[in-house]
């Protein structure tokens, strides 16, 4: 027994000594490098773990995982940069004061940094329990890889509160994947899309724990035990451990397939991971996992297949997440659309109910055919007796034993027939005879209209005095100083110095008394009401903000009206994107775009009376000498109540091509602040397809724009940095959700602000908006901007144009 006693007693004592040299091996010193090919990683004491350079089929890597020695497989545990991990083969790793440095190691050159911190570094460590630490002069530890967990977590490490883990995008890509685990602040771990917003709607497993506290975080043990832990008890077993502690490694994973699983392993180097448990056994609940426009069903048992519509086809490679894309026009000039479409029945598939018209008390036949006849329609979903017009993108579709039927949209397999022009020439005599009876008959009406018109302008010019007098004497002091016609042409030196002129009239640059600079915008004479002009100055007398335009002054008398406003150097905004392309970096337009957003959040919810300002275009934003923008011409805005979301119409408001369809009919909606989000959005896409002149000529241009860089994620310039790439895919993602046909279906310009300064990650992908679902010609005639373009060529296609898109006109 003393002889057995002495032996463990050596062994135990030369057990601490070995483990102490080692530990001593493992710290890293300043300077330390690493390469991908000669000297790739770190180990821990142990040898359990590796930090640095992890090869993949795409290429290298800068990882922890297990070591190779352990695990065959070396399962990668952390990573670096999920967004864009793979590094080139000739970087050097080095450990310097300012942490790990990605060099070029021919040039030098820092290509990324791993690890922040404000001390300076002294050395780093892989630690046994697989966390890598940067240290300073004390040994305090300054920056670990547990907090900035990726995929995985391990016994000892913890997710706090508002942390994640991100899946892989496969098992081979260590890209950010589809998922997310997230440990809210409210208490609830949740499993989401990771595109999607953190809302219970888009959840697909949820521990139920919120309300619970804001320090809640999920804790792993080292027998498998997973709960959740409010720093004095636990709240939430999620597993309940008892298995082997000694001699087995476990981890907690979310898959690239969605599914979060808790595995382990033994020590032995040709042993294989198992899963032990798993949120769930279902591989189709993960939602967003067969991507837009597609479902998931099972085959083999329980493994997933992602299926793309009937008429749709895979975006990209077929990967799962990406989706599917139809390239289906629908003509809806076209009154029978079943000679060129039909309806294809699929049943027990379901997707996120996002409707936007229902039908009750309908049938299956007549949801079918009430589908076929709306041009607008793509996929119905026929359910407990109700017809569901769905928007697209579908989203979160899956087989289910459901009683749901739905209905897509797919054209028909023969070609339809030449339909010839046929010009009807019958009863030509007949016409000319009426046609100059007609003549000799509106030569009269005109005559006794002209002198109708002659004595109610007068009458309307006394009024307009009534009005401005009235006004003068409302406001007093908020009223803009008042002119005479001398005055102005002395402030303009005769009118000598155009700035430029439009429908309104002309723009002359002109000096105040006291040297400063302004832009005088005189009427025309034929403007004969003057409630435009009151408008104006009533709206922009009450505004006071760094993206609203400053009203100076006016002149009124009789039938001579002018507004004063302080000069921009850099005139309006379309002068930059409508001639020859824009001349703007994407971080002016950028800033273009945001300034303007927070003009009309100031108009829509800063004022003591809310603005609407209706005439939102590019002509109307005046850039200063910084290129700030400001908002200008009020002359079509009204005024409301904070409280007041509809507005009173009695006519059309704006400029075409910007105008809300509200504003054009009731019949989508009423006219409110949203009608400014719709103008704003049309003028959001033009700024960003102003940077692609060379594809104006393209009639399917926006279409392509929503396919491609939405659905199919590609880039919008290959000529950009990142930051400028996410700035423009921001506009277009907020401009897209502006321009919803259905005012409710806008965001609020709060709402659009929030978008466009958040991150871009944070924005979902908008339904394709119904100017998209029109006819090509339709689209290109409804955004335009006001250039002069080539004409139509011979075979009636565009020539290129110096506008955004060419204005063709349509139907004759």
């Amino acid at each position: 027994m003393c002889a057995a006693s002495v032996v463990l007693l050596f062994l135990f004592l030369s057990s601490i000594t070995s483990a102490a040299a080692e530990e001593t091996n493992s710290h890293i010193s300043l300077s330390s490098s690493l390469t991908p090919i000669n000297n790739p990683s770190w180990f821990s004491s142990s040898g359990t773990f590796a930090f640095g350079f992890y090869h993949t089929p795409n290429g290298y890597a800068v990882c922890i995982s297990f070591s190779s020695y352990l695990d065959r497989s070396s399962t990668v545990v952390w990573t670096a940069n999920t967004e864009d991990p793979i590094v080139p083969n000739n970087v050097v790793l080095l450990l310097t004061e300012g942490g790990l440095v990605l060099q070029n190691s021919v040039s030098k050159e820092t290509l990324s940094k791993i690890g922040n911190s404000s001390q300076p570094i002294a050395g780093a460590s892989m630690l046994d329990n697989g966390n890598f630490v940067l240290l300073n002069s004390r040994g305090s530890v300054v920056w670990q890889t547990i907090d900035h967990l990726t995929n995985s977590l391990l016994p000892g490490h913890r997710l706090s509160p508002g942390a994640q883990l991100l899946s892989h995008a496969s098992e081979t890509d260590l890209k950010k994947g589809f998922f997310r685990l997230k440990m809210q602040t409210d208490g609830n771990l949740v499993l989401y899309d990771s595109d999607s917003l953190d809302v219970s709607e888009d959840a697909y497993y949820a521990s139920r724990t919120d309300g619970r506290g804001n320090n809640i975080s999920l804790n792993l043990e080292s027998d498998g035990h997973l709960y959740l832990f409010d720093g004095t008890s636990i709240v939430m077993n999620i597993t309940m451990g008892g298995n082997p502690a000694s001699g087995v490694l476990y981890l907690v994973r979310i898959d690239a397939d969605g599914i979060f699983r808790v595995y382990n392993r033994s020590l032995q180097r040709q042993d294989d991971w198992r899963s032990i448990w798993s949120v769930t056994e279902d591989r189709c609940l993960p939602k967003g996992l067969c991507g837009i426009n597609s479902y998931c069903r099972y085959k083999d048992g329980n493994a997933a297949d992602c299926r793309c519509l009937p008429g749709y086809d895979p975006i990209g490679s077929v990967v799962w997440g990406a989706g599917c894309t139809a390239k289906l026009v629908v003509d809806c000039s076209d009154k029978d659309q079943s000679s060129k479409f039909m309806m294809t029945r699929i049943q027990n598939v379901t997707w996120e109910d996002n409707y936007y018209s229902v039908l009750d008390g309908s049938s299956e036949q007549g949801c079918e055919e009430a589908c076929l006849k709306d041009c607008s329609c793509h996929v119905a979903l026929f359910r407990d007796g109700q017809c569901r017009k769905q928007k697209l993108p579908l989203r979160y579709g899956r087989w289910l034993k459901v009683e749901d039927v739905a209905f897509v949209r797919v054209s028909k397999s023969s070609t339809g027939s030449s339909w010839p022009l046929r010009h009807k020439r019958r009863h030509f005599d007949l016409h000319v005879i009426l046609g100059v009876s007609s003549g000799t008959v509106g030569l009269l009406i005109l005559s006794f209209v002209i002198i109708y018109s002659t004595r109610r302008r007068r009458r309307w010019r006394k009024e307009d005095k009534l009005k401005m007098e009235k006004f003068l004497l409302k406001h007093q002091s908020l009223a803009p100083k008042r002119y005479s016609c001398k005055q102005l042409k002395k402030i303009t030196k005769c009118f000598r110095d155009e700035l430029g002129r439009g429908a309104f009239g002309i723009v002359y640059k002109g000096k105040l008394s006291d040297g400063q600079l302004v832009a005088v915008k005189v009427l025309k004479e034929s403007h004969d009401n003057a409630e435009e002009f009151i408008n104006e100055v009533v709206s922009i007398s009450r505004t006071s903000h760094v993206n609203i335009v400053n009203l100076l002054g006016f002149c009124y008398h009789r039938n001579k009206r002018a507004l004063l406003y302080e000069f921009m150097p850099n005139k309006s905004l379309d002068k930059f994107i409508c001639k020859g392309g824009s001349t703007l970096e994407w971080k002016i337009l950028y800033e273009v775009a945001v300034g303007v957003a927070r003009g009309l959040e100031y108009l829509h919810r800063g004022c003591n009376t809310r603005i609407v300002h209706f005439d939102i275009k590019p002509q109307n934003i005046l850039l200063d000498q910084d290129f700030c923008p400001k908002i200008s011409d009020f002359g079509l805005a009204k005024l409301c109540m904070k409280k007041q979301s509809a507005i009173s119409m009695l006519g059309t408001r704006g400029t075409v091509g910007y105008i809300a369809p509200e504003v054009f009919s009731r019949n989508f909606g009423v006219a409110s602040h949203k009608s400014d989000v719709y103008s704003y959005g049309i003028m959001l896409l033009h700024m960003v397809g102003s940077k692609y002149v060379e594809m104006v000529s393209d009639i399917y241009f926006w279409d392509k724009v929503y396919e491609r860089v939405l659905m199919q994620n590609e880039r919008v310039d290959d000529l950009v940095t990142e930051e400028e790439e996410e700035s423009a895919r921001k506009m277009l993602m907020v401009g897209f959700w502006c321009i919803q046909t259905s005012p409710m279906e806008r965001p609020s310009i709060s709402k659009a602000v929030e978008m466009l300064e958040g991150k871009l990650q944070s924005i979902h992908i908008p339904p394709r908006p119904f100017l998209l679902s029109s006819p090509p010609p339709q689209i290109s005639s409804f955004i335009s901007c006001n250039c002069r373009c080539a004409k139509l060529d011979s075979n009636s296609h565009p020539t290129p144009c110096s506008c955004l898109v060419a204005n063709i006109k349509t139907n004759g």
